[in-house]
């Protein structure tokens, strides 16, 4: 790849982070706002504005499963554009749900997140719906990266890169917490 290319393909990285992200919390919003809920959203979070309120088990599952419902959708669209259309500045927008929803599996240790609330609330191990959704999302990533022939090389490298692009975004919501609404 050329150095322009490299330029571009790393502009579209952070492209691809800040939507992926952004378009993942704001799924989970228009949940809220659908069950009657006055919510807010960040970068990477989402929150009732009166946090007095206990959401129902059913609507607390609902609110989870709507940012990696919209996260899954997002890289299976995009599997289907680049299993007929070889373009390698798309593959960011499939490869990015991999890793943010690896992340999200990780960080469950710390404070149970979407796909760990729901495997509770379902009665089922911590990481169980997490290592499902992370299992299909790498199966999308490593099939197209056989069919497109992405090698080993780049995937680490895109993976490295969006590992910091996470850490930075998260970084950056914590710190300034940006809200959207």
């Amino acid at each position: 790849m050329k150095f322009s290319d490299s330029l571009k393909y790393f502009g579209v990285l952070v492209i691809a982070t800040f939507l992926t992200f952004f378009f993942h919390e704001m799924s989970h919003w228009i949940a809220y706002e659908l069950l009657g809920y006055d919510a807010g959203f960040t970068l990477n979070g989402v929150s009732v504005k009166d946090s007095s309120i206990q959401l129902p088990k059913l609507h607390r599952m609902i609110t989870s499963a709507a940012g990696p419902l919209f996260t899954i959708i997002q890289a299976i669209i995009v599997y289907l554009i680049l299993k007929k259309n070889k373009n390698i500045f798309l593959y960011p927008f499939l490869f990015l749900p991999f890793i943010m929803r690896l992340g999200a599996a990780w960080a469950n240790r710390f404070q149970p997140n979407d796909e760990g609330r729901i495997s509770l609330d379902l009665g089922l191990n911590l990481y169980f719906v997490s290592s499902i959704v992370v299992l299909l999302l790498f199966f999308l990533v490593a099939k197209i990266s056989k069919k497109n022939k992405i090698s080993f090389l780049f995937n680490s490298i895109t993976f490295i890169i969006s590992i910091l692009l996470l850490f930075v975004l998260v970084f950056i919501d914590s710190k300034y917490k940006i809200r959207f609404v």
